[in-house]
């Protein structure tokens, strides 16, 4: 292995922004914990409501599904920051030099495709469901999915600040409590 690639199981790449991003990866976390505790009391409700008083309450789901899809795409930008994510690095643990480098490369570019292709498909999509709410409270539709579109917009700029760290050959901390940058 060349000294200037990483061992197995060495920091994510910490490009230029990280500093800035974390924290506010960090800020998502935080809110995505309390859309967990708003979908748990959703549910909690909604299961008591159909269980005891056999009353349906399709508003409580409606929030349910809003905290669920919250927690989701909010969390998503610091899991990638961090490294956390769930990946298959078969490959890429086994290879060595150059070869490690471009397949990273690869697969971080990847990742910011994805993300990109994935905004562009919001932006088509909220072209027309702008236009409507939700069925049970009547919540805009771009409200609606704007924690899907934040999240996903965050982690497109850490995805980028990820390929940007290959390139310039920058990893974070080995230290996985310790932050990347």
């Amino acid at each position: 292995m060349s000294a200037d690639t990483p061992a197995a199981g060495a920091a994510a790449p910490a490009g230029p922004l990280c500093a800035w991003l974390l924290p506010v990866c960090r800020a998502f976390e935080v809110l995505a914990m309390l859309m967990l505790v708003v979908a748990t009391t959703a549910i909690m409700v909604e299961v008591v409501a159909r269980g005891v008083f056999s009353v349906g309450l399709p508003g409580v789901g409606e929030v349910a599904k809003f905290a669920g899809l919250a927690l989701i795409f909010l969390t998503v930008p610091l899991l990638l920051a961090l490294d956390a994510h769930v990946k298959v690095d078969m490959f890429s643990a086994r290879a060595t030099g150059w070869g490690k480098l471009m397949l990273n490369i690869f697969n971080e570019a990847a990742t910011l495709a994805f993300c990109v292709l994935f905004l562009v498909a919001c932006w088509w999509f909220m072209q027309r469901a702008s236009r409507f709410s939700t069925p049970a409270l009547g919540i805009p539709n771009l409200l609606y999915y704007a924690p899907a579109i934040l999240g996903m917009g965050l982690t497109t700029l850490v995805a980028a600040d990820r390929v940007l760290g290959l390139l310039m050959r920058r990893r974070g901390a080995d230290d996985k409590a310790s932050q990347p940058c």
